[in-house]
């Protein structure tokens, strides 16, 4: 909610430089722009904030790639920061929005007329977690991105791989090498396209090797595994999306907040649901609906109430559903509520078993473990004692 203690300063940043424009006033009718400025370098941010701001100013920001950044070092000086929805405000500026100056302006005033929601500004893990998430994404379209091309220059030439080829495995380059005479080119083409594989996989690798120790050095994200259908990139994606819990005081919230609630469409008399709009957390809310497809087709507890759905709406509603049951089930686990969605004992076991080969075995005895069996019945241990 907007405090009327003081002027509302409209910044809008860009890598380098920033706009701003100082408004004075309690509502975006009777509000009076009192000064701007343009293009003033980001370095001086703090030297331009002591100066022309003071601590009962609010100073707003639209939500972008170095945002939070910005917040970061505006409140580490005394100063209060919003940061603005960046799809909300932009849909009400799209009509005269035209330079920096008034872009500084529409920010305030919208801030003053409360048409954008404010975005929950992350602490540092939690933006850390955040880019390792982000940058996992982006290594698996790159990944994939490698194999398609090689596919394509091998079907380019006719080549057929026999089946269980692995691309991946470092020794495949000399095998493609040899299955047909190659030109030189073609052959410096293959190593690189090759190589830009290996590379994506190592990456990947690191990554997924990163997300797995932090969760099992931290029980309170590893008491999350026990969850079905909640593998380790679903996990790490909830938390580094979700932050801080208890800004969602309702597991609707979290429901919401993930794109996983069906639309409204109500006029009139008239009133129903629709299906999932293009809102929340796109790829986490892709991870749950596999999740729910995944739990359709094995035992565990949520199978039989998903499958009477699947009867009635079909399997892709069904998916969804159950989806929405574990986003649910999740807010309960990180609020520490007890519940019954668990995974089986042995299914448990196999989930902490990849676990420890996600970590790998150096990493697995620096924390003081002398196997994999070691670590997971000693992990075992510890998520049966949870409620």
């Amino acid at each position: 909610m907007m405090k009327n203690k003081g002027r509302v300063v409209g910044l809008d940043v860009h890598p380098d430089s920033f706009a701003e424009a100082v408004v004075e006033g309690r509502d975006p009718a009777s509000a009076v722009v009192s000064s701007t400025s343009t293009r003033v370098e980001l370095e001086r941010l703090e030297e331009w904030a002591l100066r022309h701001t003071s601590t009962e100013d609010t100073l707003v920001l639209e939500a972008s790639g170095n945002a939070f950044a910005v917040g970061a070092r505006l409140r580490a000086i005394g100063r209060e920061v919003e940061i603005l929805d960046s799809h909300r405000a932009g849909q009400v500026g799209k009509v005269y929005c035209a330079n920096d100056r008034v872009d500084a302006v529409k920010i305030a005033r919208i801030y003053l007329s409360a048409l954008s929601p404010i975005v929950w500004q992350p602490d540092q893990k939690t933006l850390e977690r955040r880019e390792i998430f982000s940058a996992y994404q982006a290594v698996v379209k790159e990944s994939t991105r490698a194999k398609q091309q090689l596919r394509s220059m091998l079907n380019e030439h006719c080549v057929r791989l026999e089946k269980g080829f692995r691309l991946c495995h470092p020794y495949a380059i000399g095998r493609l090498l040899k299955v047909r005479e190659w030109t030189p080119a073609r052959r410096m083409l293959l190593q690189q396209l090759h190589g830009s594989l290996l590379a994506a996989r190592a990456r990947r690798t690191m990554l997924r090797r990163h997300m797995a120790q932090e969760i099992v050095a931290e029980e309170a994200l590893l008491r999350l595994s026990r969850l079905c259908g909640i593998n380790l990139i679903t996990l790490y994606g909830v938390v580094a999306a979700v932050g801080d819990v208890r800004r969602f005081t309702h597991s609707k919230k979290l429901v919401a907040y993930l794109g996983l609630n069906p639309s409204v469409s109500q006029s009139g008399n008239f009133q129903g649901s629709g299906a999932l709009k293009r809102h929340g957390r796109g790829a986490l809310r892709a991870l749950l609906i596999q999740s729910g497809k995944k739990l359709l087709e094995v035992n565990n507890p949520l199978q039989k109430w998903g499958l009477a759905v699947a009867a009635r709406r079909g399997r892709n509603k069904a998916a969804v559903a159950v989806a929405r049951k574990l986003c649910v089930a999740l807010w309960h686990v990180m609020m520490g509520h007890a519940i019954g969605t668990l995974e089986r004992l042995d299914t448990l076991q196999t989930k902490l078993s990849k676990f420890a080969t996600e970590i790998g075995p150096a990493a697995l005895t620096a924390f003081g473990y002398n196997n994999r069996a070691d670590f997971v019945q000693k992990k075992l241990y510890v998520l049966r004692s949870y409620p």
